[in-house]
């Protein structure tokens, strides 16, 4: 066989050799990075089961320095669990050395359980607790801490808040009465179990969030239990039956064995001894029109647009945005509008919601509020509003307020006070004649209230009236006579324009024999007895002004059977005289 034939047949022993070490290469080099895979694959699993696993209803610890496990152990845990479980289950290698800043996991279960008690953080109004043990009530003070088993009942008009060992605060509104039916604390966790019986009346709960999914904040009423573990929602307890109102996350309320989900936006209404009703929403918030400008009017009309579904409005005004008391809590009608009351000078918040027909009061409406409403300005005498002044140098009059120790007095010729014609910054009294004689025409005036620190109140509104000249005094005509009937008449006045007559035998008119007052300028009579009358008449104004007396008219009356008598001749005469 030639050499090529035996170089295509079979290769070389130096050509096998040259392929079995490369493959034998290979092979190490294949085997080298799956155990290097392997040992990879393998650390990260140990370092995996290291790492605790994430649980439901673990409270987690942050290390500092210096921590060890044993005085965590004492500190957070109860009695019967030992550092060891705490250590397994965490997975700590070295329980003498806590990395800062890891994060241990300890189940809530474990945590130490102590009384913890609920403080007064803010009241308003009139509130009472009846204490354990204490046969008589206390009256309710910021500050004060109250234990379980006290019970506290708030005035019509009163407010409180109360806040609890884990940071959860609970709003009492007027008119209820709220038992603090069991609270723990968990160690030094800032974490509770607060348990709370709502027997009558309204209150709102901002409840910290806990971890794990039992319930550890819970209102119940007599007709309704509300569980939660964190969020915010309302409880209401009537007479008849109660209602929730979640405003965020999740509440669980149960009622005769049947319990219903409530999520935020939503509420529901439970009849007492019945199942929960049916979950609904609730009532969007109105849309408000906040007030841009300080209120300074007393009663001032605060208006919304009308919600679909409203039977009633509840509006609230507390000193600032956390209303954590109430200054007013009221219910108005159906009707989308409301006054506000008299408040001192400040910076306040309000909110309204509607309330439905089930009684399920809906999403806030909130807006920030300015009261510049002291010192009030004064009740405005004379002129009133769109009065008239005769005289040319008018009286303006005031009645004096309690809340003043001078007053500001300005006159202008256009309502929004950019021309003044005069001005009385520094006024005492409670009357001031017009600096200067005023022509004809319309005026506006206008007075505030300054307080003994010197403090300007608000003005009344502008006032306008009407400088006009007096009512002519009438002078009553001739007489005219038809049949028995006499007629006195004088020119006309103004429209609206009422007269005052008189007719007396004296120029003194002493004793009138006629005093009327008449709307047209005539006077029809039954023809008085003959001889000399006296007639006079003024004019009443439509604002009430009397005018001057018009002069004196002298009427004679002649003598009827006289003139028969002289028709007839001189006898008939005598023998009438006679």
């Amino acid at each position: 066989m030639s050499a090529s034939s035996e170089r295509g047949g079979r290769p070389s022993s130096r050509s096998n050799a040259v392929g079995e070490l490369k493959g034998f290469q290979d092979m190490q080099i294949t085997r080298r990075w799956h155990s290097h895979f392997l040992r990879c694959v393998a650390a990260a699993t140990l370092v995996l089961l290291a790492l605790p696993a994430a649980r439901a209803g673990d409270w987690f610890y942050s290390v500092r320095p210096h921590d060890n496990i044993w005085t965590l152990s004492g500190h957070y845990l109860k009695p019967g669990i030992s550092w060891q479980k705490l250590q397994a289950y965490n997975k700590i290698a070295d329980p003498h050395h806590l990395p800062p800043g890891s994060r241990l996991r300890i189940p809530v279960a474990w945590l130490r359980v102590q009384p913890a008690k609920a403080t007064v953080a803010a009241v308003n109004g009139d509130a009472k607790a009846w204490l354990p043990g204490q046969p008589t009530a206390v009256a309710v003070t910021a500050g004060m801490q109250l234990g379980y088993g006290a019970r506290i009942d708030t005035g019509a008009h009163a407010s409180l808040t109360l806040e609890f060992a884990d940071g959860s605060h609970v709003l009492m509104q007027g008119d209820s009465e709220l038992q603090l039916d069991r609270m723990s604390a968990y160690g030094n966790t800032g974490m509770a179990d607060t348990h709370l019986r709502l027997q009558r009346g309204r209150i709102f709960n901002a409840v910290t969030p806990m971890p794990g999914n039992d319930a550890h904040f819970t209102v119940q009423t007599p007709s309704a239990i509300s569980s939660v573990r964190g969020t915010h929602f309302r409880v209401a307890a009537g007479a008849s039956q109660s209602q929730t109102e979640v405003l965020k996350g999740r509440v669980d309320v149960g009622g005769s064995h049947r319990h219903v989900q409530v999520n935020h936006g939503s509420g529901v209404a439970v009849a007492n001894g019945k199942r929960p009703g049916r979950v609904q929403r609730l009532l969007p918030a109105p849309a408000l029109d906040c007030p841009a400008q300080a209120i300074t009017r007393i009663g001032y009309a605060l208006g919304w647009p009308a919600l679909s579904g409203a039977r009633h409005y509840r509006l609230q005004i507390a000193p600032d945005t956390r209303f954590e008391t109430l200054l007013l809590n009221r219910v108005t009608g159906a009707l989308p509008h409301a006054s506000l009351p008299d408040l001192p000078n400040g910076h306040y918040a309000l909110r309204v919601r509607g309330i439905d027909a089930d009684g399920l009061e809906g999403l806030d409406a909130t807006c920030p509020v300015h009261a510049a409403m002291h010192p009030q300005p004064p009740l405005v005498q004379a002129p009133q509003a769109n009065g008239k002044a005769r005289h040319p140098r008018p009286d303006f009059r005031w009645s004096e307020s309690s809340e003043a120790a001078s007053y500001s007095w300005q006159l202008a010729s256009d309502a929004q006070f950019t021309h003044l014609l005069a001005e009385r910054p520094q006024l005492t009294g409670d009357h001031l004649r017009a600096p200067q004689a005023l022509p004809l025409g319309r005026y506006y005036w206008r007075i505030a209230s300054r307080d003994r620190h010197g403090q300007l109140g608000p003005y009344t509104d502008a006032l306008p009236f009407d400088r006009v000249a007096p009512p002519p005094a009438p002078s009553v005509g001739a007489p005219t006579r038809s049949g028995n009937e006499l007629t006195l008449g004088w020119p006309a006045g103004s429209p609206g324009q009422r007269y005052h007559v008189q007719m007396a035998r004296s120029s003194t008119f002493a004793k009138p024999k006629i005093d009327q007052t008449l709307d047209q300028p005539r006077l029809h009579i039954h023809k008085p007895a003959s001889g000399t009358w006296y007639v006079r008449v003024q004019t009443i104004d439509t604002d009430g002004y009397v005018g001057d007396w018009g002069p004196a008219q002298k009427i004679r009356l002649p003598c009827m059977p006289c003139r028969i008598a002289a028709g007839v001749g001189g006898g008939a005469l005598l023998w009438l005289l006679l």
